[in-house]
């Protein structure tokens, strides 16, 4: 089993279990809260929340140019107000999860992927979120939300997405 395989099985599960175990009104109540500050404090990003895991997309124009691991300045400021969010609901992990388009072998994107990721999870580090709390992944080409025909496609496709999810006490 490959890295990526046993990252993607191990997300997958992680969504499904939260999913099937129902959750305590404390908790609900918990990213709920969590949900609008984050939704809140990015405007620019597509904050959505499926049972209790908020997902977070910034539009790929905030994100990577082609061949880059460099968050765009312009995202900076955006990624410090999520940072800001995130510092306030504690209670919570973090999935970082880096993609590529499909142009360049898959070694070469899988490497790429994984060093945004790394990217993204270093720069809300530096905005004081802790490391202990993120997990990151490289996925490569997989899982494209546009097509990799046309350079608009291609350019979504270059991306990090967040998922943040309940930290139990336990």
């Amino acid at each position: 089993m490959t890295k990526q395989t046993f990252a993607i099985a191990g997300i997958s599960f992680v969504l499904l279990f939260t999913a099937a175990c129902g959750t305590p009104k404390h908790k609900k109540a918990y990213m709920r809260h969590t949900y609008r500050n984050i939704k809140k404090s990015v405007k620019n990003a597509e904050v959505t929340k499926l049972n209790d895991t908020i997902k977070v997309l910034f539009p790929s124009s905030l994100m990577f140019p082609v061949n880059s691991t460099s968050i765009d300045s312009a995202a900076q400021a955006a990624m410090k107000r999520f940072a800001n969010a995130l510092i306030k609901y504690n209670r919570t992990s973090i999935l970082i999860s880096g993609y590529t388009d499909s142009v360049g072998t898959d070694d070469y994107n899988n490497e790429l992927s994984a060093h945004r990721a790394d990217t993204a999870r270093r720069s809300l580090e530096i905005n004081s979120v802790s490391p202990e709390r993120m997990f990151t992944w490289g996925m490569g080409e997989r899982r494209p939300i546009a097509s990799n025909e046309t350079e608009e496609g291609r350019a979504r496709n270059r991306r990090v997405e967040f998922v943040v999810l309940y930290k139990s006490d336990k």
